[in-house]
């Protein structure tokens, strides 16, 4: 739901950082020296290109038959690379709110030792039990809360329109929608509208919707929306514009005192949680 931005800024760190690092089964050489030696011939593509390539270009990058399990054990993520991966998102990325949903807040946090923890678990796009040679590649990894890796998304295949491709454009093509279901068109309690995503002109994101069961989650936070709504109703733009004038203020400036809460800015989406429907349903009712 929310598009990664933040990776290229790493992929120098995170490179160098994976690729130096040495595997004792293969005589304690490094891994850039194992895949080179041993991988570059089949899979065609150098180490630096498999490990930080845009998804898109990762998604065309075949492995071979005959190399699984060798790639496998060699990127094994599980026992050898997790933690260091994690590592370098705890240190070099601001992390928020899940990227898959936008609801739950998924952000680092400090224990009562004083450890810092992430709220996160970091899912494999791509699975990499299919996929083992895209099992350490950067943006085939996203950070996300436990409901949407795994209890929904598993290892399911949820598309080439993923949050960390260059296409990814469902804020753009994907909108919440408020719909009235109470037959006298008055909106007094949760009951009497529906919310759901809707896709204008196109079909490219409804299996990401039903994957993670977007539409059956969010119907719990139709309180967000019925409070907005019976907000713009207590202010319409007449009433906007006596308080501009009696404040002497910009109607912009009388909006963002009242509504500050429902005007989230659209470079900071990922920052907060629900952000898209906020904005969406801001959009719906005339405040932005």
């Amino acid at each position: 739901m929310i598009k990664v931005t933040e990776y290229h800024k790493i992929e120098d760190v995170y490179y160098t950082d994976l690729s130096k690092r040495k595997h004792r089964y293969y005589g304690n050489k490094t891994l850039e020296e194992i895949y080179r030696e041993e991988f570059e011939k089949h899979i065609k593509c150098d180490l630096r290109t498999l490990l930080c390539s845009s998804f898109d270009k990762l998604s065309k990058i075949k492995l071979p038959t005959g190399i699984n399990d060798e790639i496998a054990k060699l990127f094994d993520y599980q026992n050898k690379y997790q933690k260091h991966i994690s590592d370098i998102f705890k240190k070099h990325l601001e992390i928020h709110t899940c990227y898959y949903c936008n609801i739950d807040f998924i952000n680092l946090f400090k224990t009562t030792n004083k450890n810092t923890k992430s709220g996160y678990t970091l899912d494999h796009i791509l699975p990499k039990t299919e996929y083992p040679h895209l099992a350490l590649s950067l943006y085939n990894i996203i950070p996300s809360c436990y409901i949407c890796n795994s209890k929904l998304k598993k290892e399911q295949n949820i598309g080439k329109r993923v949050p960390t491709s260059d296409n990814f454009d469902f804020d753009e093509r994907v909108r919440f929608k408020t719909f009235m279901s109470n037959p006298h068109l008055i909106i007094e309690n949760e009951k009497d509208f529906e919310l759901f995503l809707k896709e204008d002109f196109s079909d490219l994101y409804s299996k990401y919707i039903e994957v993670f069961e977007l539409n059956g989650r969010y119907a719990h936070h139709k309180y967000k929306v019925l409070e907005m709504i019976q907000k713009r109703k207590a202010y319409p733009d007449s009433r906007i514009r006596e308080l501009a004038q009696l404040t002497q203020k910009t109607e912009e400036e009388v909006k963002q005192d009242l509504f500050g809460n429902y005007l989230p800015d659209e470079n900071e989406l990922h920052k907060y949680s629900l952000s898209k429907l906020i904005k969406d349903i801001s959009q719906e009712i005339g405040l932005i």
